[in-house]
């Protein structure tokens, strides 16, 4: 049987059909506003974006959630921040920022296997606890006065192009390696496609579970250094929401909000859209309120394509298919 062009297949399939979308709207958007004057700001965004897409990917995959991915943000940012106005050297904050982030994870991990509460119950027991010491915090977790090296390493470029990007997309190929052509990832769409059925071909379901929450708490302390380096000043709270920036690249990017279906490449391409939409937020002063209803009407979107058989999107589906 003849191969299909890998080409005619990408843009054939879910991923590439909204990629052609992305294309139109990025165009449209050079010619109607400033995009091309603040395309830093736009790969800047786009960097931790991406990271914090692949966090939200690896949890759905499974078919949990974690609400509490946002939230998160602000907590690391804190740690980090405070302990590098305390002189700790930046290498060593960022790895408090992975081991933070995987903590959080790890928690919602370990209620969800051991006790059999619902994910999303878990993590959202978390947001109302980060919130709640966010008071708590000195100064409300405000931290100021950074370093302004510390800020350079942020803001760090290759031309227009942030450095950041560059540590983004080789992630986002870690993964989709990770995910095609690794055991682990064949297990992580087994146990997402069906428990069940995991468990009677020998795999250890409850075990991926944990090692896949703590790889998503590896990404989001990533993330949180990408969002908070390029800053001045720290204020955890206004991390509040920020899920809803991961959640819409995750479901949107193709991965199956059910579990056990989805490709990595899917995440660059929401995360270019989610990316757009913010900065036309910005550009045509439309305010806050336009971007998140934006947002839940392509997760809506999103939804209603996965579960309703729309021929142009239609694709054979199995347990693992699906992957990058």
């Amino acid at each position: 049987m003849k191969k299909k062009n890998p080409i005619i297949a990408f843009f054939s399939s879910r991923e590439g059909i909204l990629a052609i979308f992305v294309a139109i709207c990025f165009i449209i958007m050079c010619f109607t506003t400033n995009l091309v004057g603040s395309m830093y700001v736009f790969l800047r965004d786009l960097s931790y974006l991406i990271v914090g897409g692949l966090a939200l990917m690896m949890v759905i995959l499974l078919g949990e959630i974690d609400i509490s991915s946002g939230t998160v943000l602000g907590l690391i940012g804190f740690c980090v921040f405070t302990l590098i106005q305390m002189g700790v050297p930046l290498p060593l904050c960022m790895l408090v920022a992975v081991l933070v982030g995987m903590l959080n994870s790890f928690i919602v991990g370990i209620i969800t296997v051991r006790f059999r509460v619902p994910s999303m119950i878990v993590s959202l027991a978390l947001v109302k606890l980060h919130i709640g010491l966010f008071a708590l915090l000195p100064n409300a977790g405000y931290v100021s006065n950074i370093d302004p090296a510390i800020t350079a390493v942020g803001t760090a470029s290759v031309g227009s192009i942030p450095i950041m990007l560059f540590v983004s997309l080789a992630l986002l190929a870690l993964f989709c390696w990770l995910m095609k052509y690794t055991p682990y990832g064949r297990k992580v769409y087994a146990v997402g496609g069906s428990k069940e059925s995991a468990v009677l071909a020998g795999i250890n379901a409850n075990k991926i579970t944990l090692i896949t929450y703590l790889v998503s708490g590896a990404l989001l302390g990533i993330t949180a250094m990408m969002y908070w380096l390029p800053k001045t000043q720290v204020q955890p709270s206004s991390c509040s929401g920020m899920e809803m920036y991961f959640l819409p690249i995750a479901v949107v990017g193709g991965i199956n909000i059910m579990g056990g279906s989805g490709r990595p490449i899917g995440i660059l391409v929401a995360g270019i859209l989610i990316a757009l939409l913010q900065r036309a937020a910005y550009l045509f002063d439309l305010g806050t309120q336009w971007m998140y209803l934006s947002y839940g009407i392509i997760v809506l979107i999103a939804v209603y394509s996965m579960f309703v058989d729309i021929s142009f999107l239609k694709k054979k589906k199995a347990v693992g298919g699906d992957r990058a």
